[in-house]
């Protein structure tokens, strides 16, 4: 069904906080960069129940939570928090959320950005699920999505889509290496289960120490070291298939020629010339 987001700026500028609506919906975005949080401290609707998220847009990080009034959550997190550019605040229409409903969709927002892996999620745990009302649950769910489609639209993807659920699998092996991955959101994810040759190209220990031990990094935050390979225990997300094909193989690759589908055919194949 076509949905219409619209984007009102209050001062006219697009450096400035923008208040974002999506038809069909019960809530609605405003977007805060960490320089004009004052000018927000105004907006009677920030003073509400919220969930919200805190970006760092350069590193496509994340960190997800909940408030009864989000001005003041924000100003805390403004002393605190040092690693964040701009915050999404969430909030109802009709100041119809509470705080169970806050801390409801906040627990689901952290799990499901966890498991996609989208961008890197900077909450060590999931929050505990609080019980709410069965009838809420769906209305909690949809505001959820809306949120996602919200910050798709602003260039952040924190949860998978349908699309994502049932993207196609690609595979890239090696000596030792047997990698699985997907494309979900703006990253290309190498999934939980992969198996990487710990062993680097002769080319890359002479000449590219950097990325040696960038690939030593990935492996301490999201593998398992089991001798001569590494088990991927957390989805890692990558910038582009040729960066993860790099750290797969641990040498300069072809991402169209290397990662290939369950049938064998490689990127070029099916993106390009199918």
């Amino acid at each position: 069904m076509p949905r219409l987001i619209q984007t009102y700026l209050p001062d006219g500028s697009l450096e400035g906080i923008q208040v974002v609506e999506l038809s069909e919906s019960s809530v609605k975005a405003f977007v805060v960069p960490r320089i004009k949080l004052s000018d927000v401290k105004k907006r009677p609707e920030i003073n509400q129940p919220s969930l919200y998220l805190l970006i760092n847009s350069s590193e496509n990080q994340i960190y997800i939570g909940e408030s009864e009034n989000f001005y003041h959550r924000i100003r805390n997190h403004d002393q605190s928090k040092d690693f964040w550019d701009i915050a999404i605040a969430i909030v109802s229409n009709t100041n119809s959320l509470e705080k169970s409903d806050v801390k409801y969709l906040e627990s689901l927002a952290v799990e499901k950005a966890q498991r996609t892996a989208a961008m890197t999620v900077l909450n060590r745990t999931v929050p505990s699920r609080n019980n709410v009302h069965e009838f809420k649950v769906h209305t909690l769910e949809k505001i959820l999505e809306d949120t996602a489609m919200i910050a798709e639209s602003l260039g952040y993807s924190i949860f998978s889509t349908k699309k994502d659920d049932v993207a196609e699998i690609w595979y890239c092996e090696g000596k030792l290496t047997k990698a699985q991955a997907q494309f979900r959101g703006d990253k290309f994810v190498i999934l939980s289960g992969s198996v990487i040759d710990k062993s680097t190209a002769p080319s890359w220990e002479k000449n590219f120490h950097y990325l040696v031990e960038e690939r030593q990094k990935i492996f301490q935050e999201y593998g398992k070291d089991n001798g001569s390979i590494i088990e991927i225990v957390k989805n890692a997300p990558f910038k582009s298939p040729n960066l993860a094909g790099h750290f797969a193989l641990g040498r300069s690759i072809n991402a169209w020629t290397t990662w290939k589908n369950i049938k064998g055919k490689t990127m070029d194949e099916i993106m390009r010339k199918g």
